[in-house]
């Protein structure tokens, strides 16, 4: 019988082979000793797989919605919110059936959320919403002018379950106001200007504007009358406006519909004022002229100009003066000359001129 070795593992062969078969003697299996606590490690991870308490199954129910908003805009109201994109559960709602829009009007200040839920009538009922979408959903008013209503949502999973009641958002109905009828913008030197004739019964005015970059029109001021400037844009741009009356209500505002909207480009045609303080000075060799700097951030530079008592102005510098000064080198002894300044911007727009200044040459 082999013997075992210090350092090596042996697998026994039998004793004595069957009567009349011929037996090869076959070298022992050695596994070396370095290899032993692997394999013990791995007997162990084996061990572990083994399969343990079952999970419960998932239930699948959708979040409860927890920003709703919602206004009156003319004889509508308007719901704003987000779908829930996980269930109770942490994990992805992926069987979101349907919202179910509720309200209730109110006969007093204060609402209890299962008081409402009691109460509530199903308003409007949204099929096969997406997970984690924005919402918008337009209704009729639901109730008379004065009257207070509360409005509520339930997010609904495709077995019908629901964790309850969005947060619930009161309403005061208010007399549906007209939208302004008309919009006009005008490009003035440092603002677009919008004009429209005033709404009955407004307490005031909200502006919404929209750009190439931001094409969704955004809120942008809200003024108690007409007209309105907006000093925020830039030359070449096109800007689109609209305006809705407003009436305060408790809580919020309750908007008129949009009036119509009023698209721009606003182009620069707005020359720098006139320059001021034009002063001149005669040397032996010429007529030194000075006037004050144009205060406007665009002027690119100055004209001179010059006429005799008999003869029309003529320009004197070929390309715009960068600083205000001039020297007219171009005189006759014993004439009279007329000096005049006119600004120009980077668009070449050019002021008026300046009051002529009279020079007398001896």
């Amino acid at each position: 019988m082999p013997t075992r070795r210090r350092g090596d593992a042996v697998i026994r062969k039998s004793e004595a082979p069957a009567a009349g078969l011929r037996v090869s003697a076959s070298p022992p299996l050695r596994v070396p000793s370095s290899l032993l606590p692997l394999l013990s490690s791995l007997l162990l991870l084996v061990a572990c797989g083994s399969p343990g308490e079952p999970l419960p199954p998932l239930l699948n129910i959708p979040a409860r919605t927890t920003d709703l908003e919602a206004a009156q805009r003319a004889a509508e109201i308007v719901l704003r919110w987000t779908l829930p994109a996980q269930t109770t559960e942490g994990f992805p709602a992926k069987d979101l059936d349907r919202v179910v829009v509720l309200g209730l009007e109110l006969e007093g200040d204060s609402i209890d959320p299962n008081a409402f839920e009691a109460g509530a009538r199903t308003l409007s009922v949204l099929e096969q919403p997406k997970a984690g979408e924005r919402m918008e959903c337009r209704l009729p008013l639901p109730a008379a002018p004065g009257k207070r209503f509360a409005v509520a949502l339930k997010n609904y999973s495709l077995r019908g379950r629901a964790e309850g009641l969005s947060n619930l958002v009161v309403l005061q109905i208010a007399a549906a106001l007209a939208a302004p009828p008309s919009l006009k913008a005008t490009t003035l030197p440092n603002a677009i200007r919008l004009e429209w004739p005033r709404v009955p019964g407004a307490r005031g005015y909200r502006v919404y504007r929209s750009t190439t970059e931001q094409p969704q029109f955004r809120f942008l001021a809200i003024i108690d009358a007409p007209p309105f400037d907006d000093p925020n844009f830039e030359w070449n741009k096109p800007y689109t406006y609209f305006v809705r009356a407003y009436a305060e209500v408790s809580p919020g505002l309750a908007e008129s519909a949009d009036s119509p909207a009023a698209a721009v480009v606003p182009t620069d045609v707005f020359p720098p004022s006139t320059p001021q303080g034009l002063q001149a000075v005669v040397t032996e060799t010429a007529v030194e002229l000075s006037w004050s700097l144009s205060p406007e951030l665009d002027t690119a530079g100055y004209h001179v100009y010059r006429r005799t008592a008999s003869g029309p102005p003529a320009r004197l510098n070929a390309a715009p003066l960068a600083v205000p000064v001039f020297s007219d080198k171009e005189i006759r002894r014993g004439q009279q000359y007329f000096y005049t300044v006119s600004a120009v911007d980077d668009k070449n727009n050019e002021s008026a001129p300046s009051p002529p200044f009279q020079v007398n040459v001896p």
